[in-house]
């Protein structure tokens, strides 16, 4: 066993031989969107995120279902299976099987395997002084998650809200893949501040430009009229201690917010930057540079 359940990483890491270890992880979870089909494609690319973080190339899948026939129609879980299998096609994995119980609330998710060489592995931890921090998605899916639920989202913004959750991020780890990356994660439930957090532990420190920092713009209307997520709360009161620094009501509510499906959160070596911007120029991957980790304070996000 090279990564175990140690360090909050993304996926765990058995060595097989001298040049192959294999990387494993599981993700599932409720519907995010009414739309059963993306819903499948969302929560499929959420779990293949964290093969993609331990710098690993997926290779089989299987699928996690918890649906009652007697409670929804059979057709919502067809569009469920479809939206999976669509996103596992994509990210060239094959789908194995899986396991279905019956179950009141829907839940649907991936167990995905893939491979790595044992001295490629990727942790969440290892950034080094003068590193970028690398960000590959916007953030606010969590507010605007909940608004969709109020049913306050309009229709421009929810399809661009679904089209990012379900993006894959595979054009940025091939990305990754040719530069000197010291750590990375993906930011899902525990937000910015959370993830970060556990790039830092106590060894060093990170310093965020704000300004920088992209977002959903539909996001900071949602936020003022009150549309936040609970995780947002008690992500601020896990990991608000962490933060030094003033910002706008707004940026400290998207520091904290519970990302569905987030974007890979990278420790890039700054000499490689140019490079990396045309690896994802190249393969159209998305990316901000969002700070810079820093010596001092050691464990702290500083604003």
């Amino acid at each position: 066993m090279l990564v175990g359940i140690e360090g909050f990483e993304d996926a765990g890491v058995y060595r097989l031989g001298p040049e192959t270890a294999l990387v494993q992880t599981l993700d599932f979870f409720t519907p995010v969107v009414d739309d059963p089909y993306y819903f499948g494609q969302i929560a499929a690319a959420n779990a293949f995120s964290d093969i993609y973080a331990m710098g690993a190339t997926p290779l089989t899948a299987m699928n996690i279902v918890c649906f009652s026939p007697k409670l929804f129609d059979m057709k919502i879980l067809k569009e469920i299976i479809r939206g999976g299998a669509d996103k596992i096609r994509e990210a060239g994995a094959v789908l194995l099987g899986g396991h279905s119980v019956d179950d009141q609330e829907i839940k649907y998710g991936l167990s995905v395997t893939g491979i790595a060489h044992p001295d490629r592995i990727l942790r969440n931890e290892g950034a080094m002084l003068g590193d970028l921090l690398i960000l590959t998605k916007p953030l606010g899916t969590g507010i605007l998650n909940t608004a969709m639920k109020g049913d306050m989202l309009g229709e421009d913004a929810v399809r661009e809200a679904v089209e990012v959750m379900a993006t894959l991020n595979n054009r940025a780890a091939r990305a990754m893949s040719l530069v000197r990356v010291h750590a990375a994660t993906d930011v899902t439930g525990f937000g910015l501040a959370g993830h970060l957090s556990e790039m830092l532990k106590e060894t060093i420190g990170v310093r965020l430009f704000p300004e920088k920092v992209p977002y959903f713009k539909e996001a900071v209307k949602m936020s003022q009229s009150g549309f936040v997520p609970g995780g947002l709360y008690r992500n601020r009161d896990f990991y608000g201690g962490r933060v030094e620094g003033t910002a706008s009501p707004f940026f400290m509510d998207i520091l904290f917010d519970p990302q569905t499906s987030g974007g890979l959160l990278i420790a890039l070596d700054a000499a490689d930057l140019g490079r990396f911007k045309e690896a994802s120029e190249g393969n159209g991957a998305s990316f901000w540079v969002i700070g810079e980790f820093v010596e001092e304070p050691k464990g702290k996000i500083v604003i």
